[in-house]
């Protein structure tokens, strides 16, 4: 194989490397696993994440800790990525829709988020990981939450502990935070 093809397959690789870094933060976020969430950022990293503004680790422990208290649901769903790779380093600019529903004196709350997360990507020791994130609100919005007649029809619902079916499912062991 001449060398363009292999570093055309390395840069395949390293965008699917990169594509499961941000499902695995959404995941850590979404099932409630510091451990997990934490490990996509670097040693040394900043998170511009609206009010949290701090060290990626120190943002993971802090969204997570505020999420058991006021959230029953988390849930991100990720859109398209445009990742430009160069090297050692990366910069990606990914869509998301961020779900948040917590009780309220009246019913369910539901707050919808919809942005970007800019990243900028490091490899260190051979893994992608975020050195820095910029999270961009495009819209929001809030509302009570009817949850109609799927309520009771018979469906798994989800958790955002180690029950929820895809850690066993997935074979994942989430780590005590």
């Amino acid at each position: 194989m001449d060398q363009a093809a292999q570093d055309r397959l390395q840069e395949l690789w390293d965008h699917h490397e990169i594509r499961q870094l941000l499902a695995t933060y959404c995941h850590g976020c979404d099932r409630d696993d510091l451990a997990e969430m934490a490990s996509v950022y670097t040693e040394e990293s900043w998170d511009d994440h609206g009010r949290n503004k701090c060290d990626g680790k120190q943002f993971a422990r802090i969204v997570l800790d505020e999420a058991r208290q006021t959230m029953r649901v988390v849930s991100h769903q990720l859109g398209q990525s445009l990742v430009r790779v160069a090297g050692e380093s990366a910069a990606a600019e990914t869509y998301f829709v961020a779900t948040l529903g917590s009780p309220a004196e009246t019913g369910e709350k539901l707050t919808q988020l919809g942005g970007r997360y800019v990243d900028s990507l490091v490899r260190e020791d051979g893994a992608w990981r975020i050195k820095e994130r910029l999270c961009v609100r495009d819209w929001s919005t809030t509302g009570l939450i009817d949850p109609g007649y799927l309520e009771n029809s018979g469906f798994i619902e989800g958790r955002r502990d180690a029950a929820d079916v895809s850690w066993s499912r997935l074979g994942l062991t989430p780590e005590a935070a």
